[in-house]
């Protein structure tokens, strides 16, 4: 008797299904692991890319918080330079309105005295080719208007000095908010 192929023929069948499986898991494995280790390359550069942009980020952030720190901080000194410089002005200009009131009252005294003489054409009813004793009159304090025209000419002076004492003043205030925007670097400085 011969040896018969036929019991071990479904064994064949079954072995040669199982090698099939075993290549194509064996395939797909290897391909897989390929595969794997070019996407995993992949999400490796894409994350160093990510935290690079998030460094990179992060430095402008902090920049920011530096430079918004270092305005804020020019800002408070430029703005208690200002408040300085505003009550420097403010009594600049009080002393000047006091000196304005003090020369309307010396000038008032020294026409009343006759110390101080008004020209002509300030004197009502000075004028050239007036009476030459009007003036004298003003002087010497014999007209009856004399006062009235004296305090209205002290007025006028007073006015004037306190006219002069508000124009330096709005000037000075310009100039120093003008310098304190600048040293606050909101504005900047054209150079001659």
């Amino acid at each position: 008797m011969g040896l018969s192929i036929d019991p071990i023929r479904p064994y064949l069948t079954t072995a040669r299904w199982a090698a099939a499986v075993i290549l194509v898991i064996a395939w797909a494995w290897f391909w897989y692991g390929q595969g794997a280790a070019k996407w995993e390359g992949k999400y490796n550069t894409e994350q160093a890319a990510h935290q690079a942009a998030l460094k990179a980020h992060a430095a402008v952030l902090d920049g920011l918080a530096k430079a918004t720190a270092e305005t804020a901080a020019k800002a408070r000194a430029a703005a208690l330079a200002l408040a300085t410089e505003r009550t420097e002005n403010d009594d600049r200009y009080n002393r000047k309105v006091a000196d304005a009131k003090q020369a309307r009252s010396d000038l008032a005294a020294a026409l009343r005295r006759g110390d101080v003489q008004l020209q002509p054409w300030w004197q009502c009813g000075g004028a050239p080719g007036s009476e030459p004793d009007a003036a004298a009159s003003l002087a010497a304090g014999e007209d009856a208007a004399a006062d009235l025209r004296a305090e209205d000419t002290a007025a006028t002076v007073e006015d004037a000095d306190h006219a002069d004492a508000w124009i330096g003043w709005l000037q000075d205030e310009l100039t120093s908010t003008r310098r304190q925007v600048i040293a606050a670097g909101c504005a900047v400085q054209a150079e001659p």
